[in-house]
């Protein structure tokens, strides 16, 4: 591997994510916020905001404050929520206040884009996830970045298509650290970012190449047995069904373990959405395809046994589906109708039994 450039090799040095870091960070902050009038005004609007809306969750925005992500070389798209444990504000001019030589402040000029965006622009590495916000030493890191012929991880999966890999938080700890940073800007409800040493992170990869498409964390000890604590699918490669297979495979982990599970509760919006739609192709299968397809009907029980989802998300679904009638019987004919329609009478399984190595 060539030598880093300086600007490479602070950028390699630089331990971001790390949480003492920005445990200092943060109280260094908090310190300066009280001492700027222009970032006073700010919080001020947006706690006014925060409060017509009812809401009173600390740090929670209303948009996003940084406008884009060059993740990797080739790919730039906006984000989607706002993040501030990106920002060290003492090099950021973020007001519409600016001191003039004598020390008094100027007149409030017009609000612009740049006080609605902290950033114009994220660099993000798509290998390991480190990040600036300065081109040139994204550029330098990009091409000497160690995961970019080596993912971490122990294979867990392996087909033609896909492989996923399970990474240890306590191992690779600034690597998942940064990973749960990054989904920030793209799942409102993050909230866990440096703890990541009680996790497994499952990360999704095309077979042969070493750029993460997608991933979820595990949290190692559940009380409730929870198999998926969050999930995302990267903004490049969403509407492929990525979410779905790995949905899929976390329902192979706790077959592994004998256990029936489920993904933690309450889920997101968009994550009811996602997994509605997968427990519902499951059991319509089951019960149109599967080992029920013959019979006159199933008991919650069986149908969780087969299926391997828990008795309340059967009950969620099929209410969903309206698929139950008043005497708690369930419907084929809704079922099939559903499958019909959804275009989902060739539903297949993802996950292929040959290609597990959950056990190793």
């Amino acid at each position: 591997m060539g030598k880093l450039s300086k600007s490479a090799a602070k950028f390699q040095r630089q331990k971001f994510g790390a949480s003492k870091n920005v445990a200092k960070s943060s109280k260094s902050v908090e310190k300066r916020v009280a001492k700027d009038p222009a970032d006073d005004r700010r919080d001020q609007s947006q706690g006014a905001r925060a409060e017509d809306d009812g809401d009173t969750l600390y740090g929670i925005f209303k948009s996003p404050n940084i406008k884009n992500v060059q993740f990797g070389i080739d790919k730039c798209f906006p984000t989607w929520y706002g993040s501030t444990v990106y920002f060290d504000r003492r090099t950021m001019k973020l007001g519409i206040y600016h001191d003039t030589p004598s020390g008094v402040a100027s007149p409030a000029k017009k609000k612009t884009e740049l006080d609605t965006f902290w950033l114009d622009t994220l660099y993000v590495c798509e290998y390991c996830f480190k990040y600036t916000a300065e081109r040139d030493p994204f550029l330098g890191h990009v091409k000497c970045c160690t995961f970019k012929h080596r993912s971490p991880g122990r294979i867990k999966y392996k087909s033609p298509e896909y492989t996923i890999r399970r990474v240890k938080g306590f191992k690779h700890q600034l690597f998942c650290q940064n990973l749960c940073l990054f989904t920030k800007l793209y799942l409102d409800n993050k909230s866990m970012y440096f703890k990541v040493e009680h996790y497994d992170f499952y990360i999704l990869y095309q077979t042969g190449l070493h750029k993460p498409m997608a991933f979820f964390s595990k949290e190692l000890i559940s009380y409730s047995q929870n198999n998926l604590a969050c999930i995302l699918t990267f903004p490049p490669y969403q509407r492929k069904r990525l979410g779905s297979l790995l949905i899929e495979f976390s329902y192979k982990l706790s077959q592994a373990d004998g256990i029936v599970s489920g993904p933690e509760l309450p889920l997101s919006p968009f994550g009811l959405v996602g997994y509605l739609k997968y427990w519902s192709r499951v059991i319509c299968w089951h019960m149109v395809n599967g080992v029920f397809a013959d019979l006159d009907g199933a008991t919650l029980e069986e149908l969780s046994t087969v299926t391997g989802l828990r008795i309340n998300d059967l009950i969620t679904t099929l209410k969903y589906l309206q698929c139950v009638g008043p005497d708690n019987k369930i419907y084929l004919s809704v079922l099939r109708n559903w499958l019909t329609a959804t275009e989902n009478r060739s539903f297949k399984f993802q996950i292929e039994d040959e290609f597990l190595l959950v056990n190793d």
